[in-house]
């Protein structure tokens, strides 16, 4: 995988052998970074053209309400103009995050086909991506929005 961007609160990488793009977000980012670091994610989908993306939020404590109406109505609407198929989800630890992104995603799959598998690792998500398989005693997290990861067992 090589790094694309990368920055103090975002990461970028890209996996030409899956045609997959992983953003890894590394703190929380203040309103700008988070619009500008999803909206280049999004750029570099489209240059890449990307079939698959991984959303690592493992360190994402959460985000405005603002950031949270534009990621629904402005970015989204970008999102589901791609040509992805799969999402992986790293999921953060933040339950407020996690019940938004299930609800997105839920949205997301009455628009199209697109699969979508929830994970506590970035190595259980990016093996779903390459091959929608579970690596040998794993299972996949199918969060409710007031799901504990700490009983989460995929990718530990």
């Amino acid at each position: 995988m090589s790094v694309l961007y990368n920055t103090t609160y975002l990461r970028l990488y890209y996996d030409g052998f899956a045609h997959a793009l992983e953003t890894e977000w590394l703190r929380r980012p203040t309103s700008e970074e988070l619009r500008a670091g999803l909206q280049i994610g999004l750029e570099m989908a489209r240059e890449y053209h990307v079939r698959a993306w991984v959303s690592n939020l493992r360190r994402m404590p959460g985000i405005s309400q603002e950031d949270e109406i534009w990621v629904r109505t402005v970015w989204f609407a970008q999102f589901i103009q791609l040509d992805i198929t799969h999402i992986a989800v790293v999921e953060s630890r933040s339950r407020l995050i996690r019940s938004g992104v299930v609800e997105l995603l839920e949205r997301a799959g009455q628009l199209g086909p697109l699969s979508t598998g929830y994970f506590a690792s970035r190595a259980a998500a990016r093996t779903w991506i390459m091959g929608g398989q579970l690596i040998p005693g794993q299972r996949p997290f199918l969060p409710s929005a007031n799901s504990d990861l700490t009983d989460i067992r995929a990718g530990l």
